[in-house]
C-alpha cells in the first residue's frame, strides 16, 4: 500500500472513530435520559460541584492535546486548566497560579521539535482533546447507567457522572465541529485544514516549521528566510490570524544579525498588531520592545516606555525579563542592579522555551557584562 493511501486510510480510520464514539455517547445519554430522574436535594448537590466539575472536564480535554502531542514527539510545555498553571523548566515541572483570564478555559503548548510529518503530526495533536472528551463521557455515563442499573445507593455519585459526562460530551461536540470564530480554528477545523492540504494547511505548516526550528536551537540569523517569506505571503494572502506573529521572526532574525535599523522596522510592524493578540501572549511583545531599545538603541526613554506596558505574565520568558532590566538599569547607570540582572538572566536560560533565540540573548547578556566592565 502506498504512502497516499495509508495516509487516507489514517483519515478515515481517525473520522470513523470519531463518529462510532460519538453514536455511542449520544446513545447513553438518551438512555440516561429517560432512566433517571433527578432527587431535589440533588440539584443544589450538582451545582455545588458544577465548576470543580467543568474544571476537571476541561482539564481531560487539554490533557488529551497534551498525550497526543507527546506520542507525536512533540515538546509538552505548558498546561493550564482555570486557575492552575504547569510550566516545563529545565529542572522540572513548576506549578503557578494562574492570573490570565483569556487561558482560563485551558491551554496545553506542544511545540513541534522537527518538521518531519508536521501536518499529520498536527492533525493528530489538534484531534487528542476532542477524543479524550469523548473517552471521558463514555466512561463516565457507562458508570452512572452501570449504578442506576445496579441498584447503587449513590445517587450523588451517580448525577455527578451523568454531569461529567454530559459535559464532557459538549465540549467534544463543540471542538470536533470544523469552524472558526474571531479568528481561532476550532481543533476539527484545525483537524480538517491540515489533512486536506491547500494554502490554509501550508501556511500552519510553514508557521510550525518556524517553530520547531526556534524551539530545536536554531538561531534567529540562521532561521530559514525561504520559509519565513512564504509564510508572510500566505498569511496575508489568507489573512490568517497567525500572520500577526511574524513580523516578530523578522525583527528577531535582523536583531541577531546586528541589522538594527530592519530590526526596529520589524519590530514596529509586530506592535501594530499587538491589540489582536491574547493577554499574557501580547506580553512578549513589549519585552522585545523595550529590550530593543534598552540594549541597542540605548533609548531609556523609549526602553522604560515600553517596558511600563509590560504586564507579567507566566507565558512571557523569564531570561527575557532579566535581560530588558539588566539593559535598563545599565543605561541608568546602575552597575551593580545590571550586574545582578544579568546573573539571574544567565540562569533563566535553559527554562526558555526558544532555545535558538536564547543562544542569541547569551551573546547580548555577555555583550552587556562587557559594558558594565568598560563603564567601570
Amino acid at each position: 500500500m502506498g504512502t497516499k493511501k495509508k495516509n487516507n486510510l489514517g483519515k478515515y480510520l481517525f473520522f470513523i472513530a470519531f463518529l462510532i464514539i460519538g453514536a455511542s455517547a449520544g446513545y447513553l445519554i438518551g438512555k440516561l435520559g429517560g432512566a433517571f430522574s433527578i432527587p431535589k436535594g440533588t440539584i443544589v448537590y450538582m451545582l455545588a460541584f458544577f465548576v470543580p466539575v467543568f474544571i476537571v472536564v476541561i482539564g481531560i480535554h487539554e490533557l488529551g492535546h497534551a498525550i497526543a502531542g507527546v506520542l507525536v514527539k512533540f515538546d509538552f510545555r505548558t498546561y493550564v486548566v482555570g486557575p492552575f498553571l504547569w510550566n516545563k523548566e529545565a529542572s522540572g515541572w513548576k506549578f503557578k497560579w494562574n492570573n490570565n483570564i483569556n487561558t482560563a478555559g485551558g491551554l496545553v503548548i506542544c511545540l513541534p521539535t522537527s518538521s518531519t510529518n508536521i501536518n499529520k503530526k498536527f492533525a493528530w495533536y489538534a484531534g487528542g482533546g476532542p477524543l479524550a472528551s469523548l473517552i471521558l463521557s463514555i466512561v463516565a455515563l457507562a458508570v452512572a447507567y452501570a449504578l442506576h442499573a445496579g441498584g447503587s445507593s449513590f445517587v450523588n455519585l451517580k448525577f455527578l457522572l451523568v454531569m461529567i459526562g454530559i459535559l464532557s460530551f459538549i465540549i467534544m461536540v463543540t471542538t470536533a465541529i470544523p469552524y472558526n470564530a474571531g479568528g481561532l480554528a476550532s481543533d476539527g477545523a484545525r483537524i480538517v485544514s491540515m489533512l486536506q492540504g491547500g494554502d490554509k494547511a501550508k501556511f500552519e505548516a510553514l508557521i510550525l516549521k518556524l517553530l520547531a526550528s526556534a524551539t530545536s536551537g536554531v538561531r534567529p540569523k540562521l532561521m530559514s528566510l525561504e520559509d519565513l517569506e512564504e509564510a508572510k505571503i500566505l498569511g496575508d494572502k489568507l489573512h490568517a490570524p497567525f500572520r500577526i506573529y511574524i513580523p516578530g521572526f523578522y525583527h528577531q532574525v535582523a536583531f541577531d544579525k546586528n541589522e538594527i535599523e530592519l530590526a526596529e522596522e520589524h519590530l514596529l510592524a509586530h506592535i501594530a498588531f499587538v491589540d489582536d493578540m491574547p493577554k499574557g501572549i501580547n506580553s512578549g511583545v513589549w519585552i522585545d520592545a523595550a529590550f530593543f531599545y534598552g540594549f541597542a538603541k540605548k533609548d531609556l526613554e523609549k526602553a522604560e516606555w515600553y517596558w511600563s506596558k509590560y504586564t507579567p505574565s507566566a507565558m512571557t520568558q523569564k531570561a527575557q525579563v532579566f535581560a530588558t532590566e539588566a539593559a535598563i538599569a545599565l543605561l541608568k547607570n546602575e552597575k551593580k542592579l545590571a550586574t545582578t540582572k544579568i546573573e539571574v538572566a544567565y540562569k533563566e536560560l535553559d527554562n526558555m522555551i526558544d532555545k535558538g533565540l536564547a543562544i542569541a540573548l547569551r551573546e547580548k547578556l555577555a555583550k552587556l557584562e562587557t559594558e558594565i566592565a568598560l563603564a567601570s
